[in-house]
């Protein structure tokens, strides 16, 4: 294998503190490896390295190209949570059943929370909560300065304190514990911390841009006998944030070692020219980063961005072009869609699961078709054609408020019941004989007549409003559900058909959700922008480029705005032929400050296939068109 001067610099460095920043495409696996080996061959004995990566995958796939490499199997690979782990079971008799972890350690939390007399309830609140404890734990545990977003800081330290002490009772440790004990370990114990500065004495940590505070003050005392560390990464595709990766630790790293040599890999191998023209003029408007001037090497690509009426159109347009590619012969698993969000991709995902295409999802994504509105509909749907339970009775009785007490269907599963149980109630027999009458009306509807009558003669939207402000949430949000929903059905001629489909869609996220370890070969991929990093596609999509989304609308510091430009820099970067970026422009959405900060160079010779009915072709280098729910376009081509 052939490498450039900046390759064989960072792989010849031997002795002492070495950082390289390893920009999108530049080789970085390759240069680890190849420096492990090197260093082997040198005379130091394999025993002595350890190599450190942020997940299980990555260590597993960083020893296997490296025992292609060479015969060595002495050299250590792990994450730093495999590797602490295992100190603390030599050197204080930890065992894998003292680790908590999930549903379980979810539970201790809703128990902390309790205990200061915070609702525990709500799980996207308690999610949250868990994630400040993460953060917290991960920055280095400095209470003057953190500040939680689930609940104020008195409350978060209260809980907090509760969290540690049924850990305690429980003598469990999860996660978060495996890192602060060591760290705790080390200054109460400096013989133990001794006993491993002397196993090893090179150090190799990859991507170092998700690095915590923690995390850092861990391998610096751990290397601190030698000082023969070797970091690689890269700042500018820092988007761990939220779980306390640092970015700052990189900028600082030269800091902290007066002869730490800096070494930048600038050539790019993977994206076209001008993808790495237009990802540099984005990521350039970040303040806190390393300067890099990055080299492409390969030859200009598409870049196609989209502007679409709605969330129909924008999936609409995208399907067109994946049966577009699919049509030129690229293999479906070199062709992903990334997006900000899960709820972003649900019209995408419903087309593609109704069209047939084969797809993989990244990490388990909600089931959209489990969200309670759209269960709330299909119990008023199974009523109406004879399917009534008691627990489709009990979830619709009073969804709108009718103020028909549960114990109306204690003996019963049919709205009868409930007329015979208010027999003597006059006023209660009404409401339950309305209901009884609107079930039948629907009966006789088409799904999309139906679920309108339910929203705007039966109240359900009066419902929703209230629900919403009890919640804390936006309307829009379940009106968007509800939208989302009458595109489902819009085809289904009667009830039970807009039933089946959605519990076939519904197996479907499912059974993807429970098997999304399994082979991806041979379907489209579909990631989160965060779960997209360290990947690479002939095609990508990005979807829903709209300010509030990426950026996202929480983001609302120089800092925060920073960090959403690396997330959005990672996806533009993961492209090796084509990319495809679309935005709507319902309720008058404004597109993505992004995309203009990308200053895509539309005098490009370089050909791009935009279609125009999802038919017929036009071509054009770069371009930005808006389409309508048919794929055809609206308005004539316009540019940034």
């Amino acid at each position: 294998m052939n490498f450039n001067d900046s390759q064989i610099m960072a792989i010849s460095h031997k002795e002492g503190p070495c950082l390289v920043v390893a920009g999108p495409g530049s080789g970085k696996t390759a240069v680890i490896t190849n420096r492990i080996n090197e260093l082997i061959n040198s005379g130091i004995p394999g025993r002595e390295i350890l190599v450190i990566t942020f997940t299980k995958a990555a260590a597993i796939e960083m020893k296997e190209r490296f025992n292609r490499l060479s015969g060595n199997n002495q050299v250590t690979f792990g994450t730093f949570h495999s590797l602490f782990w295992g100190i603390l079971q030599r050197e204080l008799g930890y065992k894998s059943k003292d680790i908590v972890m999930g549903s379980a350690r979810m539970q201790i939390l809703i128990e902390a929370i309790r205990m200061v007399g915070l609702d525990a309830t709500d799980l996207s609140v308690v999610n949250s909560i868990s994630n400040d404890v993460t953060t917290f734990r991960n920055k280095g545990e400095n209470s003057f300065s953190f500040i939680p977003e689930a609940i104020d800081r008195e409350d978060f330290f209260k809980v907090y304190s509760n969290f540690k002490k049924l850990k305690q009772k429980y003598r469990v440790v999860d996660f978060d514990d495996m890192l602060s004990i060591a760290y705790e370990l080390f200054i109460n114990r400096p013989s133990v911390l001794d006993k491993w500065k002397n196993r090893y004495s090179y150090f190799l940590v990859d991507e170092m841009q998700d690095m915590n505070n923690l995390q850092f003050d861990l391998i610096k005392m751990l290397s601190g006998k030698t000082n023969n560390i070797f970091c690689v990464g890269d700042d500018d595709q820092s988007i761990y944030g939220f779980r306390g990766a640092n970015p700052k630790i990189m900028t600082d790293f030269i800091n902290n070692y007066d002869n730490c040599k800096r070494i930048i890999l600038n050539y790019n191998y993977r994206n076209p020219s001008n993808v790495v023209r237009a990802a540099l003029a984005l990521i350039d408007k970040n303040s806190i980063r390393f300067k890099k001037d990055i080299i492409p090497t390969n030859k200009e690509g598409t870049v196609n961005i989209a502007e679409t009426v709605d969330e129909v159109g924008e999936a609409d347009y995208i399907y067109g072009m994946i049966k577009s590619r699919i049509a030129q012969g690229i293999p479906l698993d070199e062709i992903a869609v990334l997006y900000r969000n899960h709820s972003d991709a649900k019209y995408l995902i419903n087309r593609l699961m109704t069209e047939g295409v084969p797809i993989y999802l990244k990490e388990a994504t909600t089931n959209f078709y489990s969200h309670f509105i759209i269960e709330d509909i299909e119990a008023y749907f199974q009523i109406a054609i004879g399917n009534s339970t008691r627990s489709r009775l009990l979830r619709i009785i009073n969804r709108p408020n009718r103020f028909l007490h549960r114990a109306s269907v204690e003996k019963g599963s049919r709205v009868e019941d409930i007329l015979y149980f208010y027999k003597d109630n006059y006023s209660a027999y009404q409401r339950a004989l309305a209901l009884n009458s609107d079930i039948l009306l629907i009966s006789r509807m088409s799904p999309y007549a139906a679920i309108n009558y339910i929203r705007n003669v039966m109240g359900y939207d009066s419902f929703l409003k209230e629900e919403a402000i009890r919640c804390g949430t936006s309307f829009d949000e379940y009106t968007d559900v509800l939208a989302f929903l009458l595109e489902i059905v819009k085809d289904c001629k009667n009830i039970k058909q807009a039933i089946d489909k959605l519990n076939v869609l519904r197996y479907k996220v499912d059974y993807e959700n429970k098997n999304k370890q399994v082979d991806k070969s041979g379907k489209v991929g579909l990631y989160t922008l965060h779960s997209s990093k360290g990947l690479e596609f002939d095609t990508v999509f990005i979807l829903g480029a709209n300010e509030g989304v990426i950026p996202n609308n929480r983001a609302d510091t120089d800092e925060a705005i920073e960090g959403e430009r690396r997330l959005f820099y990672v996806g533009v970067t993961r492209t090796k032929t084509s990319l495809f970026i679309t935005y709507t422009n319902k309720k008058n959405r404004e597109k993505s400050r992004f995309l203009s900060e990308m200053t895509i160079d539309y005098s490009s010779t370089s050909s791009s296939k935009i279609s125009s009915n999802l038919l017929d072709t036009a071509s054009y280098s770069s371009s930005e068109r808006m389409f309508s729910r048919d794929g055809a376009p609206v308005s004539s081509s316009k540019y940034l």
